[in-house]
C-alpha cells in the first residue's frame, strides 16, 4: 500500500470531533487500493471513491485531494490524478465524466500546492492547457460566455428539472432520448449550471498561474461577469442554480454558492447575502434546495434536498470566514452522524440523519432501490476539509501556508501534531482564535505555531 502516508494527531477540547477525526482518516485509508487506468500503466494505490465503488472517479479524486488526502497520502494521491487522464493525437487531458472534468486541475493544483512535486507539474500544465483548449471547443457557448454541461457531482437525473427526465438514473440520457432538444457542438447538453462554471473560472486562474499567460487571466474575468449575469438574482439575494432554453432553476445549489464565495465570483455583498439567505436542513445544507415535487410522495431525491457531506464541508469551509457559526453547525451535524453510524455515509435524509439514498428514476419510474454507500471517501475528507481548512484555517500558496483559526462554540482548542507539508513538519497548537501565523518553506525545517 501506501508508503508515503503523513497521518497527523488533531485533537480539540471535543471528544467527538476527535473520534470523529479517527473515523474519516479510517475510512480514507480503506479506500486506498491498487489500480490501474488511463496514464497510470501499472496498479499502484489509488484512492477510490468508496467501499460500494471499485473506480477512483475524476471529480472525487479532484474533490479528495484538495479536501486533504493530498496532504495526507501524496503517493496515492499522484497516482489518482494520473490515474484519470486520457492521452489521445491531441496530447494529454481530463478524462471521466466530461462536464465537471475540469475540477482535475483545482485538485491537481492543490496536489501540487502541498508537495511540489517538481516532476508532476510538466504532465499537470500540459494536461490543463489541453484539457481547456478541448472544452473550449466543444462546450462553451459564445453567446452566453458560459460552459454547457450539467452540475458538479451531479450525474444523477434527480438533480435535475421535470423536463430533463428520460426514464431511466444517469443524466446523459436525455441526448439518447431526446437529441432533437441537444446543441451539435460537443456532447449537445443544453444546460448551463453554477457549479460547474464557477470551476472553469478557477481552472482558468490556475492556468494563468501555471503559464504566466494573461490571455487567461482575461478569460476568467469574462467568465466571472458571465456567471454573475446568469445566476445573480438580485431580487432573491443569492444565485440560481441552472439556465437553458426553457427557462430556469432558482434552486439553492450548495456546491454552486461554496465555489462562488470560495473562488470570490460572488463580491463581498454577494457572500453576505447568499449566507444570510441559504437555507439548510437539521442534518446540514441540502445538496439542492427545495426538492423536486415529483420525489415528494415518496422521499427526497438522491439528488435533491438530502445531504451529501462533500456539498457540506465546501459549505462550511466556504462560509466559515464571514460566518464561523455556518462552520459550527455543518460540523456538529455530521459529526453526529458518523459517531452514530461508525463510519462516513455517502448521503444522509435531511430530516432523520439516518443514511438515505434518496429517489431517483430507473426502468421509467421513480423508485427508492437506492443506496447510501458506506464509508465513502469524499463525505471522509469532505471531515477532514472542515476541520483542517474550516476549522484551523489552513490555507496553501506556492511557497508558503497561513494558519487563521476560526472560533466556533464546539471547539475552544486545537492541537496538531505531525502535518507534514512537503519537506516540513508543523505542529500547530491554538487557544487563541484571534490569532494568525503565515510560514514560508524553508527545506526540513520542523515549525511549532502556537496560537
Amino acid at each position: 500500500m501506501d508508503t508515503a502516508a503523513y497521518i497527523p494527531v488533531f485533537e480539540t477540547d471535543n471528544a467527538g470531533v476527535n473520534r470523529a477525526y479517527r473515523l474519516a482518516v479510517e475510512d480514507l485509508a480503506a479506500n486506498i487500493e491498487p489500480f490501474k487506468d488511463g496514464l497510470l500503466k501499472e496498479a499502484a494505490p489509488c484512492i477510490i471513491a468508496g467501499r460500494g465503488y471499485d473506480t477512483p472517479w475524476t471529480r472525487d479524486t479532484a474533490i479528495n485531494i484538495w479536501n486533504g488526502a493530498g496532504l495526507l497520502y501524496p503517493e496515492a494521491s499522484r497516482n489518482t490524478l494520473l490515474s484519470v487522464l486520457t492521452e489521445d493525437a491531441r496530447g494529454v487531458r481530463v478524462g471521466g465524466q466530461y462536464w465537471d472534468a475540469i475540477i482535475w486541475v483545482i485538485g491537481a493544483w492543490h496536489y501540487w500546492l502541498y508537495t511540489a512535486d517538481a516532476a508532476f507539474y510538466p504532465l499537470f500544465r500540459e494536461a490543463t492547457v489541453n484539457s481547456l483548449a478541448y472544452f473550449e471547443a466543444t462546450e462553451f457557448d459564445p453567446e452566453r460566455g458560459l460552459f454547457r454541461g450539467p452540475a458538479c457531482y451531479g450525474d444523477g437525473v434527480s438533480a435535475y428539472p421535470d423536463r430533463y427526465v428520460a426514464g431511466e438514473s444517469f443524466i446523459l440520457t436525455f441526448r439518447e432520448v431526446f437529441p432533437e432538444k441537444c446543441v451539435r457542438t460537443g456532447y449537445g447538453m443544453p444546460m448551463f449550471t453554477l457549479s460547474t462554471n464557477c470551476l472553469y473560472f478557477e481552472a482558468y486562474r490556475i492556468a494563468r498561474r501555471l503559464t504566466g499567460d494573461e490571455a487567461y487571466a482575461q478569460r476568467a474575468a469574462a467568465l466571472k461577469d458571465a456567471i454573475n449575469r446568469a445566476f445573480w438574482d438580485p431580487s432573491r439575494g443569492t444565485c440560481r442554480y441552472l439556465i437553458d432554453t426553457e427557462g430556469r432553476c432558482d434552486a439553492q445549489e450548495a456546491l454552486g454558492l461554496s465555489f462562488a464565495l470560495a473562488f470570490g465570483i460572488a463580491d463581498d455583498s454577494q457572500a453576505a447575502s447568499i449566507i444570510e439567505n441559504v437555507r439548510r436542513t437539521p442534518n446540514g445544507i441540502p445538496c439542492l434546495y427545495p426538492g423536486f415535487s415529483r420525489y415528494d410522495a415518496l422521499g427526497y431525491g438522491r439528488h435533491s434536498g438530502t445531504v451529501w457531506p462533500h456539498a457540506q464541508a465546501f459549505w462550511a469551509d466556504a462560509a466559515a470566514g464571514r460566518r464561523p457559526e455556518c462552520l459550527d453547525f455543518e460540523l456538529t451535524a455530521l459529526t453526529r452522524n458518523a459517531l452514530r453510524e461508525g463510519f462516513f455515509s455517502e448521503i444522509y435524509h435531511p430530516d432523520t440523519g439516518l443514511p438515505y439514498g434518496g429517489i431517483q428514476e430507473s426502468g421509467g419510474v421513480a423508485n427508492d432501490r437506492w443506496r447510501s454507500q458506506p464509508r465513502q471517501t469524499w463525505s471522509a475528507t469532505g471531515y477532514l476539509r472542515m476541520l483542517l481548512f474550516g476549522l484551523t484555517g489552513l490555507r496553501f500558496d506556492e511557497d508558503s501556508f497561513s494558519v487563521s483559526p476560526r472560533r466556533i462554540d464546539s471547539v475552544r482548542e486545537i492541537h496538531i501534531r505531525g502535518l507534514r507539508w512537503r519537506d516540513m513538519t508543523v505542529d500547530i497548537d491554538v487557544s487563541d482564535f484571534g490569532g494568525a501565523a503565515d510560514v514560508r518553506h524553508e527545506a526540513g525545517r520542523h515549525v511549532h505555531i502556537c496560537l
